[in-house]
């Protein structure tokens, strides 16, 4: 078996593949505030619930946008599975051409987005990944990473809307049944829920104007739970990443 991990600010992703099939996905809660210690107890809770036999396991792979929490992660694989785990980043290389200003700028999630993009749907391809931040990518024709857009997130823009508003407090993220809220807690979440499909919306006909032609369009990520439902024309894929760090790691055998 094989593991793909990929390290966001928000949540950490487990992928366990056999070859290219998805055997387990797992999420736990990332925090640079977690030590050492409780991480590795996650992760042994992880294997444990799932009931994965640690000695099965022959390669493992990490994406991450949180620096400190890689070397965490690749010491808990080392010493658990026994494994020494490719790390996506400069060092490793993916395949994908990085077509901006400055390629070092990427960040790991957005190279395993573009693997997973055009490995399962191919190129010429809008990807929407709402994670911690709202990503907005295009795939050209060639399978190259050609650019993106990047906006705050569903719960940074929430947590901006409680802290700069006194007379507004935190709420759970809710789709509400109508755009027109008629009480608080419907009207803030129709701003965040709604606001952003239509931020998808925009940017999907702003890129689709800009490259003169129809995209695939496909949503992923932590958030896209709350707007999928009404993005008819997106195709929905939870793992898109974690399947684009695993076909990588298929590569790398």
């Amino acid at each position: 078996m094989q593991l793909s991990i990929d390290i966001g600010n928000t949540l950490i992703d487990f992928g366990v593949y056999e070859g290219e099939r998805l055997l387990r996905h797992y999420r736990i809660v990332s925090s640079l505030k977690k030590s050492k210690d409780q991480f590795e107890s996650e992760f042994k809770l992880f294997l444990m619930t799932e009931g994965l036999k640690k000695e099965d396991f022959t390669k493992c792979i990490i994406s991450s946008v949180v620096p400190p929490l890689v070397e965490i992660f690749v010491h808990i694989i080392k010493k658990i599975l026994n494994i020494n785990p490719y790390v996506l980043g400069p060092g490793l290389k993916s395949g994908v051409v990085l077509q901006i200003d400055n390629p070092k700028e990427v960040g790991a999630d957005l190279v395993a987005d573009t693997l997973g993009a055009v490995y399962k749907y191919g190129g010429d391809a809008f990807v929407v990944d709402l994670g911690t931040a709202n990503k907005y990518i295009y795939i050209n024709k060639e399978g190259a990473f050609a650019g993106l857009s990047i906006a705050p997130g569903l719960r940074i823009s929430l947590n901006a809307l409680v802290n700069g508003a006194s007379a507004l407090t935190s709420i759970s993220i809710k789709k509400p049944n109508s755009p027109i809220g008629k009480n608080t807690m419907e009207c803030m979440n129709s701003g965040i829920v709604y606001g952003t499909i239509y931020e998808i919306e925009g940017f999907a006909s702003s890129f689709e104007k800009e490259v003169g032609h129809p995209l695939k369009k496909i949503l992923t990520g932590g958030n896209a739970i709350y707007v999928k439902d009404s993005l008819p024309d997106f195709i929905y894929d939870e793992t898109l990443l974690l399947d684009g760090l695993n076909h990588l790691l298929e590569k790398l055998k």
